[in-house]
């Protein structure tokens, strides 16, 4: 089948970049998010932790910011991507019963663990600091 834009295809190798870019971009905002919103996720209560202290939060803040930067730079970008399947797994698992607390949409997370898969099996694209071997 022919395609109806030939022109752009020159576009493909930074279809990776793209993903990247827009992954990190979203894991840095819900990072952001749980810093802004720390005081809400103090009251809530989870099985096994009870309720969340201070310092879980600012850990799982920082972990997710960590792995949105190292995302945009394409700084170990297969292993950001496993991390950032793990925590779109989490938060997609929890935004259900605590959707008080979420930050973006629940099928958000699904998109972003899809991204991450993506970018797991075809590596960081131009503009990274990752070089494949």
């Amino acid at each position: 089948m022919l395609s109806f834009f030939p022109q752009i295809l020159f576009l493909a190798p930074y279809s990776s970049t793209i993903l990247r870019l827009t992954s990190g971009l979203f894991f840095v905002y819900i990072g952001y998010q749980m810093c802004i919103r720390r005081a809400e996720f103090t009251r809530v209560e989870v099985p096994i932790i009870g309720t969340l202290s201070v310092w879980m939060i600012w850990f799982s803040a920082i972990a997710t910011i960590l792995d949105g930067l190292a995302l945009i730079a394409g700084f170990g970008t297969q292993l950001a991507a496993i991390i950032g399947m793990i925590i779109a797994i989490k938060h997609f698992a929890l935004s259900q019963k605590y959707e008080m607390i979420r930050p973006v949409a629940r099928t958000t997370y699904v998109v972003l663990f899809i991204i991450c898969i993506c970018l797991l099996l075809s590596g960081a694209g131009p503009y990274a600091i990752d070089y494949p071997l």
